[in-house]
């Protein structure tokens, strides 16, 4: 069965994006087959999968506010063998107004994802945009488990709140929605501030699991220039091994 799973978290900076990117390399050089939805305007995962968003003839904008296209109609190859994307564009900034006439407007994306056939895709994976949004909303009623990327810093801690009351009252939309954990993203090991943080974070939230965490490196935003992923570009690195040890992380997950 296809693994419906969203990094998540309306703070900016905290490495959504590549950490989708990332992982999507990593489950595919596992030998699964990934497709990735691009959820924010400003479309960087598109880009930096290698889409030319100038060009596109159809985006996630179509695929939420038209009942006529699918998923399959929009799905696009990549630079990354065994990744697909649909593909976003900065017109999906507008969607939200639009939104607010259509009828079950939350339930959008999960209405899609309900009528494609995905049974050629062992994980679909959502970046979502730095925000509490409609568009938000539709991710977390449509996926069925969350990563949420954190860096460790004080800040990140003081939006968590809003975040888990926003995922409670979603639950009554999407009983099947389980947090799977916190990603650590931009880790300086050497630093005792994200080691303090991480302690803390495990301490405020016992019941929820870190995941292992990425280190701090230009090499992802190189990778991205490049536009390929991290363990393409630099597949020794430790940001490379990092992200492969997360999605041996979640493919032991999902055998729970």
């Amino acid at each position: 069965m296809t693994r419906l799973i969203a990094f998540f978290n309306q703070k900016g900076g905290t490495a959504k994006t590549t950490s989708t990117l990332n992982v999507a390399a990593a489950l595919a050089e596992r030998g699964r087959r990934v497709l990735t939805i691009d959820l924010d305007p400003q479309a960087s995962l598109s880009m930096a999968i290698g889409t030319d968003v100038t060009a596109l003839d159809l985006s996630v904008y179509d695929l939420l506010l038209d009942d006529d296209i699918g998923i399959a109609e929009v799905a696009l190859p990549t630079t990354i063998a065994g990744v697909d994307i649909v593909p976003s564009h900065p017109d999906l900034a507008a969607a939200e107004l639009e939104l607010l006439n259509v009828l079950e407007r939350e339930r959008q994306l999960d209405h899609r994802i309900d009528a494609a056939d995905l049974s050629d895709y062992d994980y679909v994976l959502i970046d979502s945009p730095p925000a509490l949004n409609i568009i938000s909303i539709n991710i977390l009623v449509a996926i069925r488990e969350l990563v949420i990327p954190i860096e460790p810093h004080p800040l990140s801690l003081m939006v968590l709140r809003r975040l888990f009351e926003t995922i409670t009252r979603i639950s009554r939309l999407n009983p099947e929605l389980e947090v799977r954990g916190f990603l650590p993203t931009k880790v300086h090991h050497s630093s005792r501030l994200a080691a303090d943080m991480l302690t803390t974070l495990a301490d405020q939230f016992p019941e929820l699991p870190l995941l292992p965490s990425i280190p701090l490196s230009v090499r992802g935003a190189e990778s991205t220039a490049e536009r390929t992923s991290v363990l393409q570009y630099m597949p020794r690195s430790n940001v490379a091994a990092a992200y492969r040890e997360v999605g041996r992380w979640l493919e032991e997950a999902g055998d729970d």
